[in-house]
C-alpha cells in the first residue's frame, strides 16, 4: 500500500515543479521532502522522476501516478471531514445539490435554519450550472429545472424519489442605463430579439429550450454578440452595453442600479424550479425539515411573481 505522506510529497513535487518550492507548499525542508520522494520510489518500484536541464520533471510513469491518486486524495479528504464530523458529534448526513442561482438565493438560508435546529446534522451542497433530472441519483435532495411555462400537475416523476414544485420563475431582460430599452418597465420578446444579445452559452440545457420555444413563437432569433459560461459575466457584458441579457427571476433579482431589469411579454417565458428527494432519504428527518424550509424560502420570495426596485 502507497504511504499517503510520502504521496502528499511527491504530488506537491509535480504540481509546483520543483522540491525547494514543494518544501515551501508543505512547511518541510528540501531534504525530507527528497527523502520522502526516495521512499516512494523504493517502496513503488518506480523511476517517478527525471533530470531536465537544472530541475526535474515527471516520468510517464510519475505523470500517471499523479493523474490517477487525485481520486484518491479525494476520497482521503472526504474521510477527513466524516471524521471531524463524528469528532464534532455530526452523526447524521444531507446532500443536496442545486443550480447556483438557487444556491446562491436560497440554500444560504435553509442551511442556515436547518443547522440551527439540528446541529448533529452534517450538509453538504454541490452546485452546478448542469444540474439536470439524469443527475437526480447524485444527492438526498436535488432541485433543478423543467422547460415548462403550464401548470403540468400530471408530469410523471422519478422512481424511488419524490416530486416537489418549488416555484415557477418569470425571465427578465437586464439592459444598460443607457439602452434604448432602458426606460421601459416591460417589453415585448418581439422587440428584444430586435436588439444585441450577451447571453450564457446554454447549449442542450433546460433554459435554452425555454429561451428557443420563445424565439420561435416570434418568429426570430436575436444576434447574439457574445457567449459567457455564466449569468454574473453576461450581466457585467449587458451594463457595459455590449448587449442586453435575458434571465430567468433568480439570476437577476439582486442587481444593482449599474442596470434596468425589465419584464418580458408576448411570450412571457418561465421555467420551473423542482425538488427531486430521494424517497428512501425522507425516512431522514434533516430531509424532511430542508424540504420545508426550502418551500418556504421559495414561498416567500415575493419577487418571484413581481421584481421589485
Amino acid at each position: 500500500m502507497v504511504d499517503v505522506s510520502r504521496l502528499r510529497a511527491f504530488r506537491a513535487v509535480v504540481a509546483t515543479g520543483s522540491v525547494q518550492a514543494a518544501a515551501v507548499s508543505l512547511g518541510y525542508t528540501p531534504s525530507a521532502v527528497s527523502q520522502q520522494i526516495a521512499a516512494l520510489q523504493r517502496e513503488t518500484g518506480l523511476a517517478l522522476f527525471e533530470k531536465s536541464g537544472r530541475g526535474i520533471v515527471p516520468t510517464p510513469a510519475g505523470e500517471l501516478l499523479a493523474a490517477e491518486s487525485d481520486a484518491v486524495m479525494g476520497q482521503l479528504a472526504h474521510l477527513d471531514g466524516v471524521v471531524q464530523d463524528l469528532a464534532a458529534g455530526r452523526s447524521g448526513q444531507l446532500t443536496i445539490r442545486s443550480f447556483p442561482s438557487t444556491g446562491e438565493a436560497w440554500l444560504p438560508e435553509v442551511v442556515r435554519r436547518l443547522l440551527e435546529e439540528r446541529p448533529e446534522v452534517s450538509v453538504r451542497v454541490d452546485l452546478s450550472d448542469m444540474v439536470t433530472p439524469a443527475d437526480l441519483d447524485s444527492a438526498d435532495i436535488t432541485i433543478h429545472t423543467d422547460a415548462t411555462g403550464d401548470a403540468r400537475p400530471g408530469v410523471p416523476g422519478v422512481p424511488g424519489r419524490r416530486r416537489v414544485e418549488l416555484a415557477r420563475e418569470r425571465y427578465f431582460a437586464v439592459v444598460a442605463t443607457d439602452h434604448p430599452l432602458a426606460d421601459r418597465s416591460a417589453v415585448s420578446m418581439a422587440e428584444l430579439v430586435e436588439h444585441p444579445w450577451v447571453q450564457e452559452d446554454l447549449g442542450e440545457t433546460v433554459c435554452g429550450e425555454i429561451l428557443q420555444r420563445a424565439w420561435r413563437q416570434v418568429g426570430r432569433t436575436p444576434h447574439i454578440v457574445a457567449r459567457t459560461s455564466g449569468h454574473h459575466s453576461a450581466i457585467a457584458f449587458a451594463a457595459a452595453g455590449i448587449g442586453l441579457f435575458v434571465g430567468p427571476y433568480l439570476t437577476v433579482a439582486r442587481l444593482g442600479p449599474q442596470v434596468r431589469v425589465l419584464a418580458i411579454t408576448d411570450p412571457a417565458p418561465q421555467r420551473l424550479d423542482v425538488a427531486s428527494v430521494r424517497r428512501t432519504s425522507e425516512r431522514n428527518p434533516a430531509t424532511r425539515r430542508a424540504l420545508e424550509l426550502l418551500a418556504e424560502t421559495a414561498r416567500d420570495d415575493v419577487g418571484l411573481h413581481e421584481l421589485v426596485h
